[in-house]
């Protein structure tokens, strides 16, 4: 790797991988190697040649925020291609364990389980799905359909299996500190901004 190639993949390392970056990399690196080449031509030394070939270039900011955008639009495309994948895979496992429950072991409800732990996949991948599409934090509302969902849970084993005994008013309340958590989370982080103590 030549200097000037070393100076411009320095100069992109900080910005997210993506074939429109690999393209102005190649692009910026053929000019400026150009330039040097017709600055030594005219009896310029290569060091000389590359220092004026750098400061005639300048900065990337202009390219930074395009570079951001492409690599952010091929990033959400592939989660959007696993969204859709976790989505299908959760369906067809859902199916499978309701006839293996209904047709085997018709008088035991036991396929709430396996697809409790499945649906968190499609799930965590949505939510983090929509924060790459979005930027914004989703922490919150994450937490609040993991509470959902495992006090679902609780309420059918609770009203599944001693319906004459209410308990799951306790585990409930143990997993209900988890979004009340991440809810003050989120307003002492609004209000640190808003007061300007994070950047």
């Amino acid at each position: 790797m030549n200097e000037i190639e070393t100076y411009i993949r320095r100069l992109f390392e900080d910005i997210p991988d993506s074939p429109r970056k690999d393209e102005l990399q190649l692009e910026i690196i053929q000019n400026l190697s150009e330039k040097i080449a017709d600055l030594t031509a005219k009896e310029m030394s290569q060091e000389a040649a590359f220092k004026k070939a750098v400061e005639d270039f300048g900065t990337i900011d202009d390219l930074r925020e395009e570079l951001a955008d492409s690599a952010k639009v091929v990033q959400t495309k592939k989660l959007g291609l696993s969204l859709a994948f976790s989505v299908w895979g959760a369906i067809l496992i859902t199916a499978l364990m309701l006839f293996i429950n209904f047709y085997y072991t018709p008088d035991i409800i036991w396929f709430v389980y396996p697809v409790f732990a499945v649906l968190w996949w499609p799930m965590s991948l949505f939510f983090h799905w929509l924060r790459c599409k979005t930027g914004r934090s989703i922490g919150f509302v994450y937490s609040v359909c993991g509470f959902v969902l495992i006090a679902a849970l609780m309420l059918f084993i609770n009203f599944y299996y001693t319906p004459n005994t209410f308990w799951c008013v306790y585990p409930i309340f143990g997993t209900f500190w988890w979004p009340l958590a991440m809810l003050f989370y989120s307003l002492n982080k609004k209000s640190r901004k808003e007061n300007g103590y994070d950047a």
